[in-house]
């Protein structure tokens, strides 16, 4: 309803446009000891190597587009829950600068990944056996950005790299910062489903509550398992030298998963999307559990998505 249908809209071309650069560039996520890399075998890419290396850099800046995206998800929903008008701030310019938030997120993510975590010959020679063993491939074969939290010293002892520092600061606090307002605001719309569930004057409009409140849950779950968990694990572990290299192709899986997984809860716990699933592959007519809206609670305001 809304602006909101336009805000999935939005949503929905960015996962195309992320889809797309994923299958076009075929990155892998890679995890050695103390460091962490994206790469991509160039082996067959027509392009060439720097062209291949925004790409990745692009693949990377989605991630802060999608966390970035998830959060102001979240902030929208609860404005429509708490009906107080503060929807008004989704309207007009209001609603370009929602819009803008998460591509500058995604352009200061990519623009990290190039600047500070770019390759350089230490990275090389750092990555080059693991990338032989792992994927029995040189590094003249791969396009890389990585990190390496530290490096050796000519004494034998180990010293930080202050640039990996610096780009792994600046996603934790982007990830964090997304991570707070969902938490927030996911706290909130619960508080407010919740009482939403009893102050129904209808059967539709409190069986729709509830049907969020489930579906609010469940969003909430995905991300955390699906990005913040495995995407910062994969930052931050290789800095305390836990080595995570067994789990590099499930981060790499799960981080590719997330625009296909996302809408399935709506799609699965919403009865009109699932009974429409169900018409449209099915061809299942049955009325069994649906609750439907009457056009006289729809023209008393009594829905609420």
């Amino acid at each position: 309803m809304g602006n909101y249908r336009h805000l999935m809209i939005y949503f929905s071309l960015f996962a195309m446009l992320f889809s797309t650069i994923d299958v076009v560039t075929g990155p892998f996520v890679h995890s050695y000891e103390k460091s962490f890399c994206v790469l991509a075998d160039r082996r067959n890419w027509p392009l060439g190597e720097n062209f291949q290396f925004l790409m990745i850099c692009a693949l990377c800046g989605c991630f802060g587009v999608t966390i970035t995206f998830f959060a102001i998800h979240f902030v929208f929903r609860y404005f429509a829950l708490e009906r107080q008008g503060r929807l008004a701030y989704f309207h007009g310019c209001y609603f370009v600068i929602w819009l803008t938030i998460p591509v500058i997120f995604g352009v200061l993510w990519g623009m990290t990944i190039g600047y500070f975590v770019g390759p350089d010959l230490e990275k090389t020679e750092y990555l080059r056996e693991s990338i032989l063993t792992s994927y029995n491939l040189s590094m003249d074969d791969v396009t890389y950005v990585g990190s390496v939290y530290w490096r050796k010293k000519g004494d034998g002892g180990e010293e930080i790299v202050m640039d990996s520092m610096i780009a792994m600061g600046v996603f934790m606090t982007m990830m964090t910062t997304s991570f707070a307002v969902v938490c927030y605001y996911g706290y909130k719309s619960y508080k407010r489903i919740t009482s939403l569930i009893y102050e129904g004057e209808s059967t539709y409009t409190r069986n729709l509550q509830k049907q969020l409140y489930k579906a609010l849950v469940v969003q909430a779950i995905i991300p955390i398992v699906l990005m913040y968990a495995p995407v910062g694990s994969y930052l931050i572990l290789p800095f305390f030298g836990v080595n995570i290299a067994p789990f590099s192709k499930l981060v790499t899986f799960v981080y590719a998963a997330y625009p296909a997984v996302d809408p399935l809860p709506l799609m699965f716990i919403i009865d009109n999307y699932r009974n429409a699933i169900s018409d449209f592959f099915f061809c299942c007519t049955s009325n069994k559990n649906r609750v439907s809206a009457t056009e006289e609670e729809i023209s008393r305001g009594h829905t609420t998505i």
